[in-house]
């Protein structure tokens, strides 16, 4: 269970107004078949504005939330999240789809799979939330999140301190997913929080003294190649173009 003070922030944080585009999207994916809550990440979060792509998750109840075809949300169960390129206006955007038992379980510590807390570490906002218990599981999974990612922290960086450890980390997790970035993003997505990270480190002090992660990095490392090679052939099932899609960011991940 995360500390108290880590979840008050947490849920603070969550709760905090972005701009109107983001909970306008956020509600058409809300009405959505099963959908329980949905998050707004990214850079358009950091920047504040809805130039460019919007990222969302959307935490469903069942599988076949979200409207999804039998095989992709059956592949969906093996390998979250689903991703699904979806428009609103004049708006677009990046909707990941995964159940929200899921989307908690993949927030802990023992995962080999660092996606999800390496991304939910960082900055999101609840955009749009049918109840109470999904904001509550939401914010216990988003704890976790900050808490699994700060022990890989301090355990792959001794001696580093706040925004410094979180820059080693994020460093390390740029280099096992198959992104389209600039050098330097890491270093930049602290910079551009460096007080909130900071705070971060100070909250998750409990979680970094307790017993250091399950396993090996090198084999997260691994591991991790291979989930985001098959999530971008998975991606081939569900974007229009998606074998285009696919050899772009591997040649751009190539030429990087």
């Amino acid at each position: 269970m995360a500390d108290q003070d880590l979840i008050r922030f947490i849920e603070a944080e969550l709760s905090e107004p972005t701009f109107p585009e983001a909970h306008t999207f956020a509600a058409e994916i809300g009405a959505r078949p099963g959908v329980a809550a949905v998050l707004f990440y990214g850079s358009c979060l950091q920047r504040r504005s809805a130039e460019g792509m919007l990222d969302f998750y959307a935490l469903v109840d069942t599988p076949s939330g979200f409207g999804q075809r039998s095989l992709i949300a059956w592949l969906g169960q093996y390998l979250p999240p689903n991703v699904y390129p979806e428009t609103f206006g004049d708006l677009r955007s990046k909707v990941a789809v995964v159940t929200i038992d899921e989307f908690q379980r993949h927030m802990g510590a023992e995962m080999l799979d660092t996606t999800f807390w390496a991304r939910f570490c960082q900055r999101a906002a609840l955009v749009w939330v049918r109840d109470e218990a999904a904001r509550a599981t939401a914010v216990r999974a988003v704890a976790t999140a900050a808490e699994t990612a700060a022990q890989w922290a301090g355990h792959l960086t001794p001696g580093a301190n706040g925004p410094n450890a979180w820059r080693a980390l994020f460093t390390k997790t740029y280099k096992i997913e198959i992104r389209v970035e600039k050098p330097g993003r890491a270093a930049d997505i602290v910079g551009s929080d460096e007080a909130r990270f900071d705070k971060l480190w100070t909250l998750t002090a409990s979680a970094r003294e307790g017993s250091p992660p399950m396993g090996s990095w090198r084999l997260r490392w691994w591991v991790g190649k291979v989930l985001h090679v098959s999530r971008l052939l998975k991606a081939a099932l569900t974007f229009e173009g998606g074998p285009r899609y696919l050899l772009w960011k591997i040649k751009r991940h190539r030429s990087r």
